[in-house]
């Protein structure tokens, strides 16, 4: 029995940490603006971490090529050198006291050689890596506009999810209440059928019309689960996580007219083209302009007929300074089209700097004329939604009342609801128009 009670105990206990762990894996985050669900995207987005590790790469790569402009080498080089077999040389036998016009073989040289030599080299003059510093400058500032670019866009798709939510909780709220109200037309129908006042056909009307709201009801939540899914995407969320999105709408809503004055996708197509002229410079220069070079060798040398470590062996130095000018090969084929191909890139850039300077206007047009239109979808469908509540109330008054038919209730009833998810809708439109204008002009 004890033995029972101790593994009960222990399964238990077990169960228990596995649930606490569970739990605190999971987070309950709750986010009542729009500006707190960025500010966490901030912080946790892929999109957001890939453009910071871009941007350190560039900064980088400006450094390496600030650098590259002195190109400092200093090669080290070793060798050791067993001569197994030394070569043969004849020299006149005279030399050696021999018979004049004869030639003795003599090999020369030594068994084992060992050889170190330091050679650095600076360049004094490099106009190709000169120019490199500029392109270097003009590729990080392109890299952060771009970065900028892909944060406007992730920002402003946030933002669609965000607003989608605020208006799906609202529609299915709303539509929960019209199943409870589609719900009391059916009993009331059903009464009607039962006393002989109203046909089969108008009683199944008011079933269909609850069996429809029921079906829209679930369509909605399913919406809902869609739309903070893709938050979960945009902002780097754990799949675990429970997400909440508390805004309340406000009804009494004043929207003043704005104006987008976002200027990015034409300063990105302006350094793009700098940068391009600039790679053409850069390539032209390394295809023809010379280079001037210190050098310096230093060089130690060991020879000895016993080993590598003959500590006897005397060891020999040697050392040169001078000046290198070196100029490209005219004709290298790689080179000339690295030319060519970066002398095409610049009169795409030439191209796009024009098309993307109208476009950036356009866009900005396109950005207020959205919020107009916002502005007065969402004002008509306020004033609709509420006039279609106060004709669903009067035809429901008449309708218990005998006045009017079925057909013309749950016409009443289907306006009201479609009014007022349209109203929410409308609410959701006007405050996404709203941020795009606001993303636009804050991320410069």
């Amino acid at each position: 029995m004890y033995l029972i009670q101790r593994n009960n105990r222990i399964f238990f206990s077990i169960l228990l940490i596995f649930v606490i762990t569970n739990l605190s894996a999971q987070q309950n985050l709750h986010f009542n603006s729009i500006d707190s669900l960025f500010k966490f995207a901030e912080n946790n987005s892929a999109t957001i971490k890939y453009g910071s590790l871009q941007s350190l790469s560039a900064k980088w790569t400006k450094i390496a090529s600030i650098g590259n402009t002195i190109n400092l080498k200093s090669p080290f080089t070793a060798s050791w050198t067993d001569n197994s077999s030394l070569p043969v040389s004849f020299l006149p036998a005279e030399a050696f006291g021999g018979p004049a016009g004869s030639f003795k073989q003599v090999s020369l040289g030594q068994q084992y050689v060992t050889s170190f030599g330091l050679t650095p080299q600076i360049d004094i003059i490099n106009p190709s890596a000169w120019a490199r510093i500029k392109s270097a400058e003009l590729n990080k500032q392109l890299t952060e506009t771009n970065n900028l670019i892909a944060k406007i866009n992730l920002f402003e798709s946030i933002s669609a999810s965000y607003y989608n939510i605020i208006s799906l909780q609202y529609q299915i709220k709303n539509i929960e209440q019209s199943v409870n109200a589609a719900d009391s037309i059916l009993l009331i129908a059903k009464n009607k059928f039962d006393q002989g006042i109203i046909r089969e056909q108008d009683m199944n009307n008011t079933n269909i019309n609850l069996l429809n709201i029921q079906d829209k009801l679930i369509q909605l939540k399913l919406s809902l689960n869609q739309n903070y899914n893709n938050l979960k995407i945009l902002c780097d969320f754990k799949l675990d996580d429970n997400l909440l999105v508390t805004e309340l709408i406000s009804n009494n809503i004043t929207a003043n007219l704005k104006t987008a004055s976002s200027s990015l996708l034409e300063k990105q197509s302006q350094l793009q083209e700098a940068y391009s002229k600039s790679e053409l410079n850069v390539n032209r220069l390394a295809s023809f302009s010379p280079t001037l070079s210190l050098i310096f060798n230093q060089a130690w040398q060991q020879n000895s007929n016993v080993s590598f470590t003959d500590s006897k062996a005397k060891i020999f130095t040697s050392q040169y300074f001078g000046i290198k000018f070196s100029v490209p090969f005219p004709f290298d084929v790689n080179r000339l089209s690295a030319d060519y191909t970066s002398k095409i890139n610049y009169n795409i850039s030439e191209i796009n700097q024009e098309h993307s300077t109208l476009q950036n206007q356009i866009n900005n047009k396109q950005l207020d004329l959205e919020f107009q239109k916002a502005i007065s979808t969402y004002a008509t469908a306020k004033q609709i939604s509420e006039l279609k509540e106060v004709n669903y109330q009067k035809s429901m008054n008449q309708y218990n009342q005998g006045i009017i038919s079925t057909d013309i209730l749950l016409t009443a009833f289907t306006d009201k609801i479609n009014a007022q998810l349209n109203y929410y809708a409308a609410y959701a439109g006007l405050k996404y128009a709203d941020s795009k204008i606001n993303i636009n002009n804050t991320i410069q």
